[in-house]
């Protein structure tokens, strides 16, 4: 199964979306005098504040650590692999926004797995981004920090064998460049700590406790896309200041 699309895709959709949003704002400024383009590039870069905010990233990631003693290592069971994150919530105030999470990755098949294995991990909860410079600004910093569930499976031609646990702590960096008030690309690397608590082997029904479970991590790398989407209008805002 070829992954490529998928961090290909969404990268695509990004740049269409920036594209549009550059264009919007490039036509705006020429219809003012110069004398007001700082203040129109000004207004352009408001915080964005009581919004439905929306998130789609995309990736590298890679596990780290064993799920218990005497068993094999992430990186025994599986090598790099594509990811995508989604994420939806709502800015409270400019710096803050809070919200849940979902993301999944697909790996390569490690050196002690079947040749028929197809690796994939997923995880959801919810979580809070904060922002350092969130008005008037081409760059806004943040930070974001969750948790949740998280699983993973091996398939294979015999089955499916499944692990799954909690995601105890996830934080991500970035720093926002706002093409405009609404629209934001930015790199972003992360890691989480998780550890997995029960287990179903390959070709069984019945599922056990994992014995003597270790913490592990998942890396990520890759750009992440954010959108608001205002729930009142600027006017209704200054009105209520």
């Amino acid at each position: 199964m070829n992954r490529n699309w998928i961090p290909a895709a969404i990268v695509a959709a990004s740049s269409v979306v920036t594209g549009v949003a550059s264009a919007q704002e490039a036509s705006a400024q020429d219809s003012v005098p110069p004398s007001d383009a700082s203040e129109q590039r000004a207004r352009t870069l408001e915080p964005a504040t009581h919004a439905v905010e929306l998130t789609v990233g995309t990736g590298y990631s890679q596990g780290f650590g064993n799920v218990a003693s005497g068993q094999p290592t992430l990186q025994d069971l599986a090598t790099a692999g594509g990811a995508v994150q989604l994420g939806v919530g709502y800015r409270l105030i400019p710096q803050l926004t809070l919200g849940v999470y979902g993301s999944g990755s697909m790996f390569g098949r490690g050196g002690q797995v079947d040749p028929s294995a197809k690796l994939y991990t997923a995880s959801a909860g919810v979580q809070a981004d904060w922002h350092f410079l969130p008005a008037r600004s081409e760059f806004d910093p943040w930070v974001s920090l969750g948790s949740g569930w998280r699983g993973y499976w091996n398939s294979m031609d015999q089955g499916t064998a499944s692990f799954q646990g909690i995601e105890l702590a996830k934080a991500q960096v970035g720093v926002d460049y706002r093409v405009t008030s609404a629209v934001s690309i930015s790199p972003v690397i992360g890691a989480d700590m998780s550890v997995f608590l029960t287990q179903q082997a390959a070709g069984e029904g019945a599922w056990h406790n994992v014995s003597n479970p270790n913490v592990n991590t998942f890396l990520f790398g890759g750009l992440l896309g954010r959108f608001d989407v205002p729930t009142e209008s600027r006017s209704s805002r200054v009105a209520s200041q």
